[in-house]
Formats: C-alpha cells, structure tokens, sequence
C-alpha cells in the first residue's frame, strides 16, 4: 500500500514527463519518450520484485526525469563525454526529483535514500539500489539493446564491451531475469558471447 504522498508525487513525474516532446510509437500508441521508458521500468521492477520500497519505486520512475532538457549533444560526442554528461544528468535528475518529492512533503530521509539510487551511489553495499540497477540493465537489454546494436553494428568489439559491462552491473538475480528475455536469436548469441 504506497502512501498518499507516493500517489501525489507520481502525479507530478507523470505530469512533467508530459513535457517531453519527443515522441515514440508503440502498438499504434504514442508516448513522450522517456515517460515510455519510465513505464517500462516500473513493469519490469513489478515483475522483478513486487513488493519492493515506495523510494525504489520512485527512484526507477524518475530514472530519465527531465533528461529531455540535457541533450547528448551538449557534450562531446565521445566516450569521455558521454561519462562527463551521464554523470551531470544523475545529479540533475536526482534534484529534480527533490524538488517534486519536496512539493508533497514526501519524508526528507526517504528522498536522500532516493537520490543516492538516482546517482548511482552505494550501488554494492545498498540492496535497493542494486535492485534499481539490476531493473536499469534489465530494461536496456529487453527494450533498447536491439537498438543500439543497430546503431553500432560495425563496432562488435564495442558491443560486447557495452554488453559484458551492462552485466558486471547486475546481481545473480539480475543475470536469471536477463535470460529470460525473449531475445531475438543473433542478439542472444551476441549477448552470450560477451558475457561467457
């Protein structure tokens, strides 16, 4: 049973993720990007560990909160700028988050535990923040690694490299959820290649 600041504050992510302009296509519906991605992430941690803490549940909703207003492109299009704008946008999404959990008078301990998931923080000494990050890599591999191997598909080496890292990240749990991905079967020989 989530609290009725839980309630409030998923009003107001899913009211700013309406914000988001740039819209994809699924099953003939269309979605504001990242609040796709935001759905996804909450069916797979339901699916991944129903009953799991009101922050978790936060955390995995607003894992691309706002990240619309922080382009790719506003960092160099390298590998270095890639860290450089991945580690600028879990900061920033992290105090977006506070400012909405703030405007329900969510618990200010529960919203520390929360941005520390945002950013990535305490990922092997804290469980719901390993939970979250197994919930991430899931996510990627189910729905957007298809993708991405298209867009990189004359770099193997950097595919697996992605691949292989992607599953350093995640838990034994998260590995059994992983292969149970219905994955198409040269991207399940890809994936098996990279992580054996």
């Amino acid at each position: 049973m989530f609290t009725k600041q839980y309630e409030q504050a998923i009003a107001l992510i899913d009211k700013a993720y309406q914000e988001n302009t740039e819209l994809v296509s699924v099953d003939g519906v269309e979605y504001p990007k990242e609040f796709l991605y935001a759905k996804r992430m909450i069916a797979a941690l339901e699916a991944f560990q129903k009953d799991a803490s009101e922050e978790v549940y936060l955390a995995a909703r607003c894992q691309h909160l706002f990240r619309w207003e922080i382009p790719r492109n506003t960092y160099p299009m390298d590998r270095k700028g890639y860290h450089q704008w991945r580690t600028y946008l879990y900061t920033y999404q992290a105090n977006k988050t506070e400012d909405i959990l703030n405007e329900v008078a969510y618990n200010a301990d529960s919203i520390g535990i929360i941005k520390d998931m945002i950013e990535k923080k305490n990922l092997k000494s804290s469980t719901d923040s390993q939970l979250l990050e197994d919930v991430v890599c899931v996510v990627f591999l189910e729905f957007y690694l298809d993708d991405f191997i298209a867009k990189h598909k004359e770099d193997k080496e950097k595919l697996k490299r992605i691949i292989k890292n992607t599953w350093l990240k995640m838990s034994d749990q998260g590995h059994q959820a992983a292969l149970k991905i219905s994955f198409k079967e040269d991207v399940k020989s890809l994936v098996l290649e990279a992580v054996s």
